[in-house]
């Protein structure tokens, strides 16, 4: 995806970009990361921290902007973030044979979905891991949140491993 490129959609969801993510952006994406964080990761992981995003969001989304092999996609309605999308590329090392990207976190705002957002910005992402030379998109989602992991799977995702944890 060049990063200058903005990806329009006529329908449901018109007059939303979806568009590489700016320092303009911050203030939307730390509030899109936050309402993921609290929507699926501190409800379903009790080791997670709930007060991390207010804490150290902003900061970690300002390193993920500074990557070059980090994507942060966002998107906007009228100046209003109402999704956003992140993504790592991996290069080939002596451990993995071939390069590959992980998709790290995906939300769109609940009254925004059903109109084909996350879809838009899972193919810009595919689009970008593509074009640095991934051959695999890798993605987790909790257990619980099957309504992600039937999202994932219409995108063509398959079960690859499971992660099994014991609270001592």
């Amino acid at each position: 995806m060049d990063n200058g490129a903005a990806s329009m959609f006529v329908g449901a969801a018109a007059g939303v970009v979806v568009r590489a993510a700016t320092e303009a952006d911050l203030d939307g994406l730390v509030a899109s990361t936050a309402g993921l964080f609290a929507e699926d990761a501190a409800t379903r992981d009790g080791l997670r921290n709930a007060d991390w995003p207010q804490a150290h969001a902003r900061a970690y989304e300002e390193g993920n902007l500074a990557d070059p092999d980090v994507l942060v996609l966002v998107a906007d309605h009228e100046g209003t973030i109402v999704g956003h999308l992140t993504g790592t590329f991996h290069a080939a090392s002596p451990m993995w044979t071939a390069p590959k990207a992980h998709l790290v976190s995906l939300h769109v705002a609940a009254p925004w979905r059903g109109h084909d957002i996350g879809t838009r910005l899972v193919a810009e992402f595919r689009s970008w891991a593509a074009e640095k030379g991934a051959v695999q998109l890798r993605v987790s989602a909790y257990a619980a949140n099957t309504a992600a992991i039937r999202f994932y799977q219409r995108h063509g995702f398959t079960p690859l491993e499971t992660t099994l944890a014991v609270d001592l």
